[in-house]
């Protein structure tokens, strides 16, 4: 078992990379936030006024906020959501988490090469990064991971990531940093167009569906996987699986969110009529909405077949996850 492994020591790569911040832009109003619900899934966007302005406003948005300080001081999103660290324990499993064939819905690929510039296999991995939001006021952060796909734009995470639950709202200022390096993403900060979760997450904080995907605007007139390369998506592929590789940006202690680290092993499920399956590691908040992924390429790429949603507080060190299934799949097809 491998873990709590760190790309500390590659920092050097990193230490030319600079992140543009501030790039205010004049007569941006406020944000507004429209919602739609479609069955079991709902989408929230957001779009700025007026609308001769909305392009430029939309894609510059994570660098008028995000500022390095605000990036650096912004806490882990676990303290948003009720924590449960036993077992979910249902009688029989329901249909739809019911696993059959596992079947891919979408093939990783590599980032379109940028001249004199090394993608592959790099040290610091470019498809996943952190994700910035605010919520009431607070600056919050978790992890997450470029899925490849028909708009290129997609990012996947936890749905605690983009919504607070039952009885909470919709966050806003949504940015994810690929390759998120102490304060630095070389490519930049990317604002988030529509986020996609589970009304079972919503109404009654259902951890089982404690998934969600994001798009965001393309950047300088690049989309985000042409730019970082994006994962494949996985479902139906059950809760045992070898050689798995989780991705996260840990910031509670020991950790201080400024690294990526991962954890390597095979994840099982949690009790006997459980949803959820597990891996050990002792990566912490922050981690939230990472990656779990199998059959990689690469480190840094491979197909994600679930997400960080919470880990063990005692006991053995887990994190946890539900993998995706045909629901998730409907949620990521939908995008648009």
């Amino acid at each position: 078992m491998k873990q709590r492994r760190s790309s500390v020591g590659f920092g050097v790569l990193w230490a030319a990379a600079l992140l543009v911040i501030g790039n205010m832009l004049p007569g941006a109003e406020a944000t507004q936030v429209s919602r739609e619900s479609r069955g079991d899934r709902t989408v929230s966007s957001s779009f700025y006024a007026p609308y001769s302005l909305r392009g430029a406003a939309q894609e510059n948005n994570a660098d008028r906020y995000w500022t390095e300080e605000k990036m650096r001081s912004a806490v882990p999103a676990d303290g948003l959501k009720q924590e449960d660290y036993r077992p979910s324990n249902y009688s029989l499993p329901s249909q739809s988490r019911r696993i059959h064939v596992g079947k891919n819905v979408s093939e990783p690929v590599y980032p379109v090469p940028e001249p004199g510039y090394r993608t592959r296999n790099a040290v610091v991995p470019e498809t996943t990064g952190k994700v910035f939001f605010t919520y009431k006021g607070k600056d919050y952060v978790c992890s997450g991971a470029a899925i490849n796909g028909p708009t290129k734009n997609v990012v996947a995470t936890a749905a605690h990531c983009v919504h607070g639950g039952k009885g909470e709202g919709w966050h806003e200022n949504i940015a994810f940093a690929p390759g998120y390096y102490n304060g630095v993403s070389r490519h930049g900060l990317w604002s988030w167009k529509t986020a996609h979760t589970f009304q079972k997450w919503i109404n009654s904080s259902d951890s089982s569906r404690d998934q969600a995907f994001f798009t965001v605007y393309p950047r300088k007139g690049t989309e985000l996987v042409n730019a970082v390369g994006g994962n494949g998506l996985s479902y139906n592929y059950g809760y045992r699986q070898s050689d798995v590789r989780v991705w996260g940006w840990p910031a509670g202690h020991p950790y201080n969110g400024k690294v990526p680290y991962y954890c390597d092993g095979n994840s099982r499920r949690w009790g006997l009529f459980s949803p959820d399956m597990v891996i050990p590691c002792d990566m912490t908040g922050g981690a939230s909405g990472g990656p779990w992924l199998r059959a990689r390429s690469d480190w840094n790429l491979g197909y994600v077949y679930g997400v960080t949603s919470r880990r063990t507080t005692s006991g053995e060190k887990l994190l946890i996850s539900t993998p995706f299934d045909s629901s998730v799949k409907s949620l990521f097809e939908e995008i648009r």
